[in-house]
């Protein structure tokens, strides 16, 4: 029987193929599940129904509990965009294993898209009403079902590799993959080379940044761009060492041949978020591969680093320190330690650090005037933004607010009540067809009607809610923006905390511009506004964000 043309609609199809690595690993499921016979089966049905066939939509590698997969974006695209009506998969498992979510999809999704919808080996299609159509959720849980006893059978699975101290992850830098077991490192000679270097250095006595700044000038490349210098490309921080990076290292006891691992977990199976766990439940194994560093002159590094952490001490905290932003390079500008004369200097720390190896420029300011100039421009904008008129009008507004939300709540109210009065009717009607008084293409008929009825009134309630949290929500922050400049304007000394609440970020300019971003958009307004200030004797121009 041809099915391409059915009420008078002409179905442009897309199949759907979907192979998770759950599948892959499954001897049993390599021939039925794979990629090529997915598209065999699917192509062959096309031909034999005479279906219009429009695009293919593959997700290799993709578990099924989530809907976040990038061919399966890209089909819904295409259908918002009408370029297929007619979705086509194996079965419903290849839509998905999250009963839920599949269940939005064929009850609600693709017939408000009219889309029809195929599983062909399920015997599922919903341009006809069958029996098959109204088993689906119960399809849709077993699947669920079995894509959870598989993450569990997997978890084992893995639990018990960890256990035998087999490495799972991606190979740390230094060792790479034993190519006759993958999950066996061996050592890779020119990256573990550095690492006994860096430790070498450390424990005669180097700093972690005597090291970094040394591996910087021989340009070695860092580890995240180590395994890609072979491909041409190189990071904006390609052979530029971080002290965070030697210090990780020299922390890292995989060196000594220890596989350490189970550091966190999902939070379920369906869930992409993870939570680290205490130290107590990770697993360790020694001498699980050749070691690069011993473990004596592993202890004496952590000795070392025990010894040396909290060192620094903090003697000033400025106010805007940590809010300040190189505009050329995005890093943060420093605050250095005043000088003989007790002059403050800011300076871009990506250029102080990298400099020598011509990283962006110094961007240095007198910090003293830059702050007195700043907290003017800041009470400029405050008082501007409390003249008598702003806030008369405020007051206004917040009156026909409170008025406005008091209606909005009665219309929800009023609906609420209609969708009981609605599902009342239902409940008679159900009760009229068990006696036989209706029948059931009545109860049917009817019950479709009331649902329609009672998803326009929840629609309604949720736009509703929607516009009462809105204004809400700005009343809140229009409140809590006079609190705080009415705060600021009264203090001595301004803090930092309160500085944080009215600024984002300050960025410096190479020419010394300023650009100020205000955490409130009402001061952003009036910030943009304002033409320059005077700082450290050159034009700072406040610009818009």
């Amino acid at each position: 029987m041809s099915y391409t043309i059915m009420n008078n609609i002409e179905y442009k199809v897309g199949i759907y193929i979907r192979l998770s690595r759950e599948d892959e690993e499954k001897e049993k499921y390599q021939e039925s599940e794979s990629i090529g016979n997915q598209r065999t089966l699917l192509m062959q049905y096309i031909k034999e129904n005479k279906l219009n066939f429009i695009a293919e939509y593959v997700d290799d590698g993709v578990s099924g509990t989530s809907f976040d997969r990038p061919a399966f974006n890209r089909m819904i695209v295409d259908i918002e965009t009408g370029k297929i009506n007619m979705v086509v998969t194996k079965d419903l498992s290849r839509l998905g294993r999250n009963y839920v979510q599949s269940g939005l999809y064929i009850e609600d999704y693709f017939p408000e898209h009219n889309v029809r919808f195929i599983a062909i080996l399920d015997n599922i299609d919903t341009a006809y009403d069958t029996s098959n159509n109204d088993i689906a959720p119960f399809k849709s849980i077993l699947n669920e079902m079995y894509a959870k006893d598989t993450s569990k059978k997997i978890n084992s699975v893995l639990g018990a590799k960890r256990k035998l101290g087999e490495y799972l992850g991606t190979a740390p830098y230094g060792y790479k993959k034993d190519p006759e077991n993958k999950y066996h490192l061996i050592i890779d000679e020119e990256a573990a080379n550095v690492v006994k270097l860096i430790y070498e250095k450390y424990l005669s006595g180097f700093g972690t940044m005597q090291i970094a700044d040394y591996l910087s000038k021989k340009k070695i490349p860092i580890p995240s761009d180590y395994n890609k210098r072979n491909r041409g490309t190189k990071s904006l921080t390609y052979g530029l060492w971080q002290q965070s990076t030697v210090r990780f290292i020299l922390s890292n006891e995989i060196y000594t041949g220890t596989v350490i691992q189970g550091k966190r977990k999902k939070v379920s199976f369906k869930s992409k978020k993870f939570i680290n766990l205490p130290e107590e439940d990770w697993i360790k194994v020694e001498n699980m591969h050749e070691a690069i560093i011993s473990k004596e002159d592993f202890e004496r590094a952590q000795r070392a680093i025990k010894a040396t952490k909290g060192s620094r001490i903090v003697q000033n905290d400025y106010l805007f320190k940590g809010l300040l932003r190189c505009y050329d390079c995005g890093g943060y500008i420093g605050i250095r330690s005043p000088d003989k004369n007790g002059n403050i200097y800011g300076r871009c720390q990506r250029y102080g650090r990298f400099g020598k190896f011509d990283v962006c420029s110094p961007h240095n300011f007198n910090y003293q005037v830059f702050e007195e100039q700043m907290l003017e421009v800041l009470k400029e904008i405050c008082k501007e933004y409390t003249n008598t008129k702003k806030l008369e009008k405020i007051a206004k507004q917040s009156k026909s607010k409170k008025s406005k939300e008091f209606d909005i709540k009665k219309q929800i109210d009023s609906l609420k009540e209609m969708i009981e009065k609605e599902t009342r009717k239902l409940e008679v009607m159900y009760d009229d067809r068990l006696a036989g008084i209706i029948t059931l293409d009545e109860y049917m008929k009817n019950a479709n009607r009331i649902k329609e009825i009672v998803k326009g009134y929840e629609q309604n309630i949720k736009e509703l809610e929607k516009e009462i949290f809105c204004k809400s929500d700005k009343t809140k922050n229009e409140t809590r923006l006079n609190n705080l400049i009415e705060e600021f304007l009264n203090m001595e000394k301004p803090t930092k905390e309160i500085i944080r609440e009215f600024i984002e970020k300050i960025e410096i300019h190479s020419d010394k511009q300023v650009d100020v971003y205000f955490n409130f958009k009402p001061l952003q307004e009036v910030n943009n506004n304002l033409n320059k200030f005077i700082c450290a004797r050159k034009k700072y121009e406040i610009k818009s964000a």
